[in-house]
Formats: structure tokens, C-alpha cells, sequence
């Protein structure tokens, strides 16, 4: 794996847990009836006689996805990536059990355990993850934490006020711009799309949520692999101005890890979503959002990701659509005295574009770091089931290469890049939601190479990417 900015790739994330194979199959989902599927209930769950706060619930999730590749890597793959992509299939399986003990006054205890089983079959993933071994599987621990809400405990302070919890769990602060995926996918343990593994190896999180206000202490330490046993630590804070709008700062300290660049990090984040004019006469769609992180670590690192979007909504217009520009800066090493590249941390995907920025440049080949984009999106809904994404990103590097990383196989060509602009990308993404079951994605997308990305590739090929995936929960 590697990318324009000479990094390895790291493990995706899904979105709702499927995300798109053939221009066919998207066109199709687009013309489904307008009529809504019927919704059927299925409760697996055994509880307390009398008691609905108590009970045990099994759970079971599967994932498939098929990919369709033509001229990936601007049709250089077989020297890039060491043989040709042209598809291929990632499956996984997640069963999990879910408790809840009612505690009556003193509040609610939980619990939840899970696994994950994943693999890739049927060809090279388009990162290239599986080179060595084509037919990685793996099955790994995913959820195993217990957890306590304060019930009415503390009525001043509002139900469910504190909430702790300890041990293998997902966490994420906002768009998932910095912490949201805790676990590494792709390599050995196949689904590197899919990414189903989501929880951190080991968290502590005490949450206190009182009116308008939230304050988390969390203690995190990734499921990465290879491990690098980073221990982090922070401080979130978030405040909602009712319905209009949210803000947030945090602070967290990296104050372990194998990784030297890593090993006490300071990190500084700001952020705001909202839509300040909904109650108002004039612009009630337009939509706020943004965030900038700021890390140091003492002469080693200082660097900054920051990203702002502007949006319009006329949900009252039929099909429900919305607009919205985006440009996120992350910085790359000026090569003039400390390390200026931004470090991504933990980022993963929340909604289409956010935060792999397209379906083939920052899934496969670029991170953000040493990177800027521009994202213009269309979204509409022809249904309440069915809502269609178009995506249009043009990526620039930050600053030209000037220090090569010893990661294989590809960083070293960053260096060849003589121009900043990278490529264009344009992604069609349909989601349809069947039924409260099963939900079905598909995605065509391509990625044409520019000046900089045709050094980069060596060639200049539009690259066209296919994908249809389905994800059955219960």
C-alpha cells in the first residue's frame, strides 16, 4: 500500500456497514418503485418478566461487498501494486450479544460481546493488502466492554446523566475526523473495504451529559495491526445550542507509542455543525460545519487538519435535495526543521466522502496528510428508503516530497511528483435501505489523473471503480 503522499493506506471504514460493484447495478437501484417496502420486526431478545430495562439480546451482522476495477492505478497496477487488479470480494460475519441489568434507582449495568470473522477473496484488493496471501481470513475479538448509566440516580443533573464504561468499544468525536475507527482491517485479516473492525483493544470512557452540555474522559488504545501499542489519552467537551447548532473543543495526549512521531503527541481540536438560520425566514436549509486540529510534539511534530463546508438543504422540495462545497487542508513536511505532516490518527467513515475522501483516491492510494480537496456534493432522496450520492473531489498536495518513509512499495515515487495537482474524482453512490434487515449500496466511481498524479502513476488512464455490497443485520 502507499499514495501520493508517500504513506501507507490504512484500513476503511463502511457506511452502515455496505457502501457499491456496477454502473448497472447503481442505475438499477436508482429506478426502483416509489413505493415503500413493508417493515417486519423481529425480537430475538429474552427479558425479565415485568422488567423491559432488563433483558439479553443476540445479534448477528453480514457483510459482502464485490469490486470491479478497470486501469486501477491509472493502469500501472501490476508495477505499483506487484500484479494486475481487476476485482475482487470481501465477506465478513459479526455476531454479538448485547445485556442490560436494571438496577432500578441506582440506574442500568450493560454489557456486550462480539467478534468478527472477515475475508477476501476471488482476486488483489485495489490497496493491494492482500499481495502476499489472497485468500486472508481472520477472526478476531471486536466488542467486549461493560458499562453503567446513572438511571435517575441523580435527577439534578437529568437521566442517564453519567455513563462509564471499560474495555473493548467503538469511540468517535464528531465526523469521525479524528477518533472513529480502532481497528486496522486488510493485510492478513482480510475486508479491507468492509473494515468491520471498529472498536479500540482497550478503552476507559466516563461521560457526563447534563442539559445542553457533555464532557468525556476517555483512555483508548487501537486494534492496530501491526501493533504499535499507542496509549492515548483526552478530554472532549461539546455544548448543543438546542436543535440550531453544536460546538466542541478537545485535548488528547499520546503519551505512549512504538510509533516515535506518535510518542507524546499533543493534540488540539475545535469544531461546529449547525444550521444557525433554521428558525429563520431567510436560508433555513443553510447548513455550517468545520473543525481544525492542531498537534505538537515538543521538536519532533507541528502540523494542522482543519476542513469547513457550507451546505443547503430544501427538504420541503421533492426528493429532498441538498448541496454542499467542502475544502479540508492537511498539512504535509515543509522540510524546514520540524515535522509539519499532519498525523490522521484514528479517522474513519461516518457519511460517503467523510473521511475517505473518495472511493478510490483516499480509499486506496493517498491519507490525509500532505493533502487538499475540494468536494462539491449533490444528495437526493426518491425515497424514504433510497437516497443517491453524486461526488465530485479535485485533490492538490500540501508540499512536494522532500523525505522518503522506508514503507513499501510505493511511497518512494511521491517523490517524482513535480506538480501539486493530483487528480479528479467523481463518485455515484446509492443506498437502499430494504427493510429494517438488510440494506444494499452501490458505487461507480472514476479518478482521472493530473499533472502530479500522472508522475505519481507513470501513466495516465482514467481509473473506473464498480462495487455493490449488502449488509443483512438482525
Amino acid at each position: 500500500m502507499g499514495g501520493f503522499t508517500g504513506l501507507a493506506a490504512v484500513g476503511r471504514g463502511s457506511l452502515g456497514g455496505v457502501r457499491g460493484r456496477t454502473l448497472v447495478g447503481a442505475a438499477f437501484l436508482t429506478a426502483m418503485p416509489l413505493a415503500a417496502p413493508s417493515r417486519a420486526t423481529l425480537d430475538l431478545a429474552l427479558r425479565r418478566e415485568g422488567d423491559p430495562d432488563t433483558y439479553v439480546q443476540p445479534t448477528l451482522r453480514l457483510d459482502s461487498a464485490l469490486f470491479a476495477e478497470s486501469h486501477s492505478w491509472a493502469g500501472n497496477a501490476r508495477e505499483l501494486l506487484g500484479d494486475r487488479n481487476r476485482g475482487w470480494g470481501e465477506f465478513g460475519v459479526t455476531p454479538g450479544l448485547d445485556g442490560q441489568l436494571s438496577l432500578g434507582e441506582a440506574g442500568t449495568f450493560r454489557a456486550r460481546v462480539s467478534g468478527v470473522f472477515t475475508t477476501t477473496q476471488f482476486g488483489l484488493d485495489a490497496a493491494g493488502s492482500n499481495l502476499d496471501d489472497r485468500h486472508p481470513h481472520e477472526t478476531t475479538l471486536e466488542d467486549a466492554y461493560l458499562g453503567w448509566r446513572s438511571g435517575n440516580l441523580f435527577p439534578s443533573l437529568g437521566t442517564d446523566a453519567i455513563d462509564l464504561s471499560v474495555g473493548s468499544q467503538p469511540y468517535q468525536v464528531g465526523t469521525g475526523f479524528l477518533f472513529y475507527d480502532g481497528g486496522t482491517d486488510g493485510g492478513r485479516r482480510g475486508g479491507y473495504w468492509l473494515d468491520l473492525r471498529k472498536a479500540f483493544r482497550m478503552t476507559a470512557i466516563a461521560r457526563l451529559k447534563t442539559g445542553p452540555f457533555l464532557a468525556e474522559a476517555v483512555y483508548v488504545r487501537p486494534n492496530d495491526r501491526p501493533d504499535s501499542r499507542t496509549d492515548v489519552a483526552g478530554l472532549n467537551l461539546e455544548w448543543s445550542l438546542d436543535e440550531r447548532a453544536s460546538v466542541g473543543a478537545g485535548y488528547w495526549k499520546v503519551y505512549d507509542s512504538d510509533d516515535e512521531r506518535r510518542d507524546g503527541l499533543n493534540v488540539f481540536d475545535l469544531r461546529f455543525d449547525g444550521s444557525p438560520l433554521k428558525d429563520r425566514n431567510v436560508l433555513p436549509g443553510l447548513r455550517l460545519s468545520g473543525e481544525v486540529a492542531h498537534e505538537r510534539n515538543g521538536t519532533r511534530n507541528d502540523s494542522w487538519g482543519a476542513y469547513g463546508e457550507v451546505g443547503y438543504a430544501l427538504d420541503h422540495v421533492p426528493w429532498k435535495p441538498h448541496v454542499s462545497y467542502r475544502y479540508a487542508h492537511f498539512t504535509g513536511d515543509d522540510g524546514k526543521g520540524k515535522n509539519t505532516a499532519f498525523d490522521p490518527l484514528f479517522y474513519g467513515l461516518g457519511d460517503w466522502g467523510t473521511w475517505f475522501q473518495g472511493e478510490i483516491a483516499c480509499e486506496y492510494v493517498a491519507t490525509n496528510r500532505n493533502l487538499r480537496s475540494h468536494t462539491l456534493r449533490v444528495r437526493a432522496q426518491p425515497t424514504d428508503d433510497v437516497t443517491v450520492n453524486l461526488l465530485y473531489f479535485f485533490f492538490r498536495l500540501d508540499e512536494f516530497a522532500n523525505q522518503i518513509d522506508p514503507r513499501p512499495p510505493t511511497n518512494s515515487r511521491a517523490a517524482l511528483i513535480k506538480d501539486k495537482n493530483l487528480a479528479h474524482e467523481v463518485d455515484l453512490a446509492v443506498d437502499w435501505s430494504v427493510n429494517d434487515y438488510l440494506s444494499v449500496s452501490a458505487v461507480a466511481g472514476l479518478l482521472a489523473p493530473v499533472s502530479g498524479g500522472k508522475d505519481f502513476f507513470e501513466d495516465d488512464e482514467i481509473w473506473t471503480h464498480f462495487m455493490l455490497a449488502l449488509t443483512v443485520r438482525y
